[in-house]
This record gives C-alpha cells, sequence and structure tokens, in this order.
C-alpha cells in the first residue's frame, strides 16, 4: 500500500512563554503530530494562511500579546477553518467561569497536569471535523 497521498497531521501551539510551548510540543508529539509554534495570533494567522495542507489542531493560550488574544483567535480560527480542532488553556479565567468558546473548542484551565493536555489532544487527534461532518 502506498503512503504517497497520505499527509502527516500537523498541530499549531500559540504560546508566548517558551518553555510552556515546548513543553506542550513535546507531550502533542507522541500522536506523531507535526508541530509549529509560535508566540502570538499574529503569527498564528500567518502561519495558517501560508499552510497549503492546512493544521488539523490549534492549541492556544489565552492570555496572548498582540493584537488578539487565544479567544479571538480561537473564533476568527472557527470561522476561517471551521474543520481544525482547536484546544484553548488558561490560568486567569475566574473559577468556575469558563469562556464562550465555539463550538469544535476545548478548554483547559491551567495549571493543568501534562495528562491534560494529552487527553485534550488525543480528543482532537479522533475528531471528524471534515466539512461532510458539518452540520448547518
Amino acid at each position: 500500500m502506498s503512503t504517497a497521498g497520505l499527509r502527516r497531521r500537523t498541530a499549531l501551539i500559540v504560546e508566548s512563554d517558551r518553555c510552556r510551548s515546548d513543553l506542550a510540543a513535546m507531550m502533542m508529539k507522541e500522536f506523531d503530530l507535526e508541530i509549529t509554534q509560535v508566540a502570538d495570533a499574529d503569527d498564528a494567522i500567518d502561519h495558517l494562511c501560508a499552510s497549503p495542507s492546512g493544521v488539523d489542531i490549534a492549541l492556544i493560550e489565552m492570555s496572548l500579546d498582540g493584537s488578539m488574544d487565544g479567544l479571538a483567535l480561537a473564533r476568527r480560527i472557527s470561522v476561517l477553518w471551521p474543520t481544525m480542532s482547536v484546544i484553548v488553556t488558561s490560568r486567569t479565567v475566574c473559577s468556575g467561569d469558563a469562556p464562550a468558546l465555539p463550538s469544535r473548542t476545548t478548554f483547559v484551565r491551567k495549571p493543568c497536569r501534562p495528562l491534560d493536555i494529552v487527553a485534550a489532544t488525543a480528543n482532537a487527534a479522533r475528531a471528524d471535523h471534515s466539512l461532510r461532518s458539518l452540520r448547518f
């Protein structure tokens, strides 16, 4: 069986803290994902626009520097790339109040255990967000 037409699944990590970004990348690589790391929403949008084969999963920190925060980025992704799975993380959300997230978005509260990111990634990797699964 030829694997020439198969593409490796990809993930985009949007995190301004390089140590946290590297840790998330290390955990997500367990799923044989090709990882790209960026520090802000503007770089994330640039990367997504320049990715001809698309990105499958985005892991986004809520508190980002730059023109938009992680919630605004997640909302933009849900409109422009509706088949992408999105995981949003935050420590600044008030206790018990998860933000109003777009559909197909998972929220993970910080501080989180590495297993929380692994579980969210596993769920996102299994999700079928193809256009055929969207309901309008």
